[in-house]
């Protein structure tokens, strides 16, 4: 830190003017951006050396660096500004929300506890990024900020996390897991299986009806009959009414099916897009899944991926289905990108590629039949 504010003192007058203006401007930016901002470059109309005046004519004294006075913090607390609890950028102030949303969790006062743990959660993921971001620019120029500005991003993203399975808890509490599984899945991906946080992660999942095999496995589970978890009761994601389902999935293409008998396009079309992307989260989170324990509990990874194969079979037949709705409701347009979009998840030698390619022949968006048609001779 000192060498930051050496480097302000340092400064000259226009970078001092400015200073407030860029430091706002890096408040806005979202945490999503990783992207660097375009660079801003002052111009001034005529370019003035040191001890030379605009008119030429009169000559101002240099005034050495070191003499110039720091701009003052207005503070009288002796804190600079983002080490105050009411900074919205503050580490103190993350820390406060989530200690005030566990008071709110004991007094089951959840709609407090959720909106204090989703604005914990939201400074701490900004924290994380932008030291992570500050450790990357340092790095190989000086190793001391960078190790420590990394060392910043660990610990911030730890405290994101630890408030993220908080927040989970909540949407659990509050009968709406389709909201906390997501929320889960990012601490596994984040934490690793094999750490105290994402293996609570991970067992909410099971507990959530999301996964069905504890972690750590029994040592002598067999790959053939894996142990899979036999609740007493229903678990939240298995019941009839569960939105982030194959079950929710396939009621709703039933709901669509039924309108489409009954040529009600524009309820099938909501259906169907309503079912589409519940197995397109199924499949994405099923693979994100997959992918965390690969190289841990194989036998794990490999049913998550089976399970992310079979929503994204659901996923495009439903596809197909919306795409021939928009082409009853002459919008051929809208059914070409998901008839794409089938022809490449599925590949074109499979029996439902085909279909696709061959309603896109007839809708005249390609020119060549496939298979092609076998020559007479």
């Amino acid at each position: 830190m000192l060498l930051f504010g050496t480097i302000i003192y340092r400064l000259n007058l226009l970078s001092l003017l400015i200073l407030p203006v860029l430091l706002v401007g890096s408040l806005v930016g979202t945490v999503s951006a990783q992207v660097p901002d375009e660079e801003v470059i002052f111009e001034p109309e005529e370019s003035v050396e040191s001890g030379e005046s605009l008119d030429g004519n009169l000559e101002t004294p240099e005034t050495p660096v070191d003499e110039l006075s720091p701009l003052p913090t207005g503070t009288s607390d002796g804190l600079r500004p983002l080490q105050r609890a009411n900074n919205v950028l503050s580490f103190q102030r993350g820390v406060k929300l989530a200690e005030e949303a566990e008071t709110a969790l004991e007094a089951q006062n959840y709609a407090l506890a959720r909106e204090n743990l989703q604005e914990a959660r939201q400074i701490f993921n900004q924290l994380s990024n932008f030291y992570q971001q500050l450790s990357q620019t340092f790095s190989g120029i000086d190793n001391r900020i960078s190790d420590s500005q990394r060392q910043s991003a660990l610990e911030t993203a730890q405290l994101r996390d630890r408030t993220t399975y908080q927040l989970a808890l909540v949407h659990s509490a509050e009968n709406q897991p389709e909201l906390a599984v997501p929320l889960l899945i990012q601490i596994i991906r984040s934490q690793n299986p094999t750490s105290e946080l994402g293996l609570r992660a991970y067992n909410q999942l099971v507990d959530l009806g999301f996964a069905d095999l504890r972690y750590p496995l029994p040592e002598d589970a067999d790959p053939e009959n894996p142990p899979l978890v036999q609740p007493s009761e229903p678990r939240p994601l298995q019941a009839n009414n569960s939105i982030l389902s194959l079950a929710g999935g396939e009621n709703l293409m039933a709901e669509a099916s039924a309108a489409i008998d009954q040529e009600n396009y524009g309820l099938a079309q909501t259906k169907l897009q309503e079912a589409r992307q519940v197995f397109n989260q199924l499949s994405t989170f099923y693979q994100q899944l997959s992918d965390s324990f690969s190289g841990i509990e194989s036998l794990i990874a490999e049913r998550q991926r089976k399970k992310a194969l079979d929503a994204a079979q659901l996923r495009d037949r439903t596809t197909y289905q919306l795409a021939l709705v928009h082409r009853s409701n002459d919008n051929p347009e809208l059914a070409v990108p998901l008839l794409l979009q089938i022809v490449r998840s599925q590949n074109p030698t499979t029996d439902l590629g085909k279909r696709a390619y061959q309603q896109l022949f007839e809708l005249g968006f390609v020119e060549t039949p496939y298979p092609r048609p076998r020559s007479s001779n």
